[in-house]
This record gives structure tokens, sequence and C-alpha cells, in this order.
């Protein structure tokens, strides 16, 4: 996805916070990137942060983005007022099998069979539920190639793999989990991860992996809600 994802997010927050969307290297108008990483990722975001003046965020991050805000409360933790994970999944390597990372490592090749068209509409129907969010998914997964998502996924997969930090992370932390999402094994990573840290664990009804997009209302409140905690 691109930053679109959020568009349901930035006028209701942009009333008490100031908010940033982000197209990740790779994606939208952040194309082409050479050398995409998931910690070089993190590391262009505190670049954002740093030419915006901002000095601690609370960072929302879906499924991909998930990683990247991980990355960032492990390496930079002081600049982290909070965690939002949407459709994610803990990087830590003790919650992975080792049938978990080798499916992860044949998943860009597997894309790779697909022809394009079958692959964009594919993923679009997987991720959204909803018409709206189908439809925006399908145009921006068209502007990519497959081999772009590929390449793509094939980070993902080095970028979990590399995280070896098996620690619990220093920062409040919010998980998100559409009540349809369908994407892999997320929803049981998800459970698990709220189980074993004590995290709180909101699943939302009527959306799918794009859950924020997919029911936004539902999504603005519980997120809403968590910051106002966070800074009581």
């Amino acid at each position: 996805m691109d930053h679109g994802l959020f568009r349901y997010q930035m006028d209701y927050f942009a009333e008490k916070y100031t908010v940033i969307v982000w197209d990740v290297p790779g994606h939208g108008l952040s194309r082409p990137y050479e050398g995409f990483s998931l910690p070089g990722a993190a590391s262009d975001l505190i670049g954002i942060l740093n030419s915006e003046n901002v000095e601690k965020a609370h960072l929302v991050g879906q499924s991909m983005g998930g990683y990247i805000i991980q990355y960032i409360a492990r390496d930079h933790p002081e600049r982290a007022m909070s965690l939002t994970a949407v459709g994610s999944s803990p990087l830590q390597p003790s919650y992975y099998t080792t049938l978990d990372i080798w499916l992860l490592s044949i998943t860009p090749s597997l894309l790779r069979l697909f022809p394009h068209s079958k692959l964009i509409k594919t993923i679009a129907k997987q991720v959204a539920i909803q018409a709206t969010s189908q439809a925006y998914a399908h145009k921006t997964l068209k502007k990519l190639s497959k081999k772009e998502i590929s390449e793509i996924m094939g980070t993902v997969y080095r970028g979990v793999k590399k995280y070896q930090y098996d620690r619990v992370l220093p920062v409040d932390l919010l998980i998100i989990v559409g009540g349809d999402d369908r994407t892999g094994r997320v929803q049981t990573y998800c459970r698990r991860w709220a189980e074993r840290e004590k995290r709180p664990l909101k699943i939302i009804a009527n959306a799918a992996h794009n859950t924020n997009m997919d029911n936004p209302d539902e999504f603005n409140r519980i997120l809403g809600d968590f910051l106002r905690k966070i800074e009581e």
C-alpha cells in the first residue's frame, strides 16, 4: 500500500496531533528505491522525524509497517511514545517455528507464479472486505510490477530473519487486528503476542487485513482511547 491507506485517520487525528504519513521506501512516490530493508526504512523514518523536528511520536504501523516501527522501538526507544501494530505480528524469533520461516522464505517465489492481474486481484480481495477498501488496494497494487511485489515480500522475510532480538520492547504497545483478517497466521500471532507480553489486543469486526480502512470509525475510536490513556 501507500500513505493513502491512512486517509480516514489523517483528518480525524489532525484535530489533536501533528499527523505524518509516508510512502515506505519502494512504495508510492518513494519509488524507485535501491536497497530497501526494514532497518533501513526505520532509519529513513527517523530521518523524517528529525527533519520535522519531532522528538517523540506515537508510531502506527500496518502489516509490514508494524515491523518497521518495532525496529525503531528496538534501536531508538527514546523516539517512540507508543507503538500501534495493525494486522502485524511480533518480530521476536521465539514466536516463529522453522516451518514459519521457511514458508515466509518461499513466498516471493510463489508470487512470481501468478499472472500480474490475477496476483493483484487476489491480494486486494484478501486484504480488505469493503468495496472501497478493495478498490483502493487494487489501484495501489496495480502501480507495482510483479517483480516489485515479490521483492517487497523478500524484504519482509529478510527483515524478520535479521531481527534477532528476543526481549520485550520497552514501550507501550497496542495490537489491533481485523476479525476477518485471513493473512497468513496474523491473528494467531497477535493473540500470542498479547497473551505473552500482557499487551492490549483489540479485534475489530467487519474488517480484514487493512483494518483501519475497512472499519475506520471503530479503529479511530480504539486508537484515540489508547493514545489518551498514554498521555494521561
